[in-house]
């Protein structure tokens, strides 16, 4: 069969796609690809657009414990694959990655504080971005102080950047911008009320990624933050409700949120005597919300201590409003800053990722998208995760934001 393309990836037997892209038949010269990628059927508003192994939709979370297989594939209908295919085939980027936060407020600011701070964390630009100029403008200034004493290893370079120039030279932008933060002493579930609001904030980057072609990782921290994932994809393929897909694709949209569930969760199991173990078995499912499942050991739970790990990570956040404090401390540091750098490392982490069309929390891998990794789950846990995933994929058609 020949092959197309002479970068890092190439297509196997579509002449028609590689027409699209310019690309030839592969020259011996150029050697052996790296990925080499064939074309399949599908549909794209339910399913990767590039996948490793694919798993069909309609499988529900069965993905998070069955694989497929290891060939790499793409939707060779979906009209918006030729720029991620046309990124797969660039040269490696090496372990230096440019990194946009639009949003400085309390979860934006202290993530890229951090990371500013990080040396060796695979970040060696961090792009800073905020609606209000004058908070900008501080952050580049006191983000520019920021210094080792005679230290070897760089700290990442910080700068200001629109969200334009953003798209054109990010490998991963999050978007931390809040538009309206519940105050203390709202009752209820917090994070969804933001949802409107959120929604109407998150259009300018959705507008500056289709203009420029974005391909990098698109993720998501603002709240409610797997709606929002929804959002991004949904939004960017349907800018005016009909699909279009040349927007974002799903594998490379994701949430960054269930880290700090897991750490409230873990400091339950740590007060139960149980940390070490939990922390080498245990896992949490599910969004950022009251909703979440946390268990000590999928294969094998113990039910009271994951009634209290599931607990203590639903509620955390009104521990802290009862004493009269916004929480943002451990979501900036567990969601971002000690799962970014994994992230992009290729190492696992916890995520929201595309889990049979919608955006879905559990263990996480990057190779091209964003994507579950497998675990051995009991009968009761994965009925448990799967009316969780039932539930999200109904929330998401009442929002209007499936095409189920």
């Amino acid at each position: 069969m020949r092959l197309f393309g002479d970068g890092r990836a190439a297509l196997a037997g579509d002449p028609v796609m590689a027409e699209r892209l310019g690309w030839g038949v592969r020259k011996r010269s150029s050697g052996g690809a790296e990925i080499v990628l064939a074309p399949v059927d599908g549909d794209p508003r339910a399913e990767p657009w590039i996948a490793r192994g694919r798993v069909a939709p309609g499988g529900g979370v069965a993905v998070l414990w069955e694989g497929g297989g290891k060939d790499w594939t793409y939707l060779r209908d979906a009209p918006g694959v030729p720029r991620y295919l046309r990124r797969m085939a660039e040269p490696a980027r090496g372990r230096s990655f440019t990194v946009g936060i639009s949003g400085l407020g309390r979860v934006g600011g202290l993530a890229a504080s951090a990371l500013a701070a990080c040396a060796g964390s695979g970040i060696g630009t961090l792009l800073i971005h905020d609606c209000d100029g004058g908070n900008l403008e501080r952050m580049v200034q006191e983000l520019g102080s920021v210094a080792r004493w005679r230290a070897g290893s760089r700290l990442p370079q910080v700068e200001a950047a629109g969200l334009g120039e953003m798209m054109r030279r990010c490998d991963a932008f999050l978007f931390a911008a809040a538009s309206a933060v519940p105050p203390l002493g709202t009752e209820g579930e917090v994070r969804l009320t933001q949802f409107g609001p959120n929604r109407e904030c998150l259009k300018g980057a959705l507008e500056a990624a289709n203009a420029e072609g974005f391909a990098g990782l698109f993720l998501m921290v603002s709240d409610p933050v797997e709606v929002l994932a929804q959002t991004a994809f949904h939004d960017s393929n349907a800018p005016e409700g009909a699909w279009l897909g040349t927007g974002l694709a799903p594998e490379r949209v994701g949430g960054l949120a269930l880290g700090v569930m897991w750490g409230r969760a873990m400091a339950a199991a740590e007060a139960a005597g149980q940390g070490e173990r939990v922390a080498r078995r245990g896992v949490p499912y599910g969004p950022h919300s009251t909703e979440v499942l946390v268990y000590d050991d999928p294969a094998g739970p113990d039910p009271a201590l994951c009634e209290a790990m599931t607990r203590a990570a639903r509620t955390g956040n009104y521990r802290v409003r009862d004493l009269g404090f916004l929480p943002y401390i451990g979501p900036a540091l567990s969601s971002i800053v000690l799962t970014l750098p994994r992230l992009l490392a290729g190492r696992e982490v916890l995520a929201s990722s595309f889990v049979d069309g919608v955006y879905f929390g559990s263990p996480c891998r990057l190779r091209w998208g964003l994507g579950p990794t497998r675990r051995r789950l009991a009968p009761e846990v994965k009925r448990q995760v799967e009316e969780l995933h039932l539930l999200l994929q109904d929330r998401m058609a009442r929002l209007g934001l499936s095409w189920r």
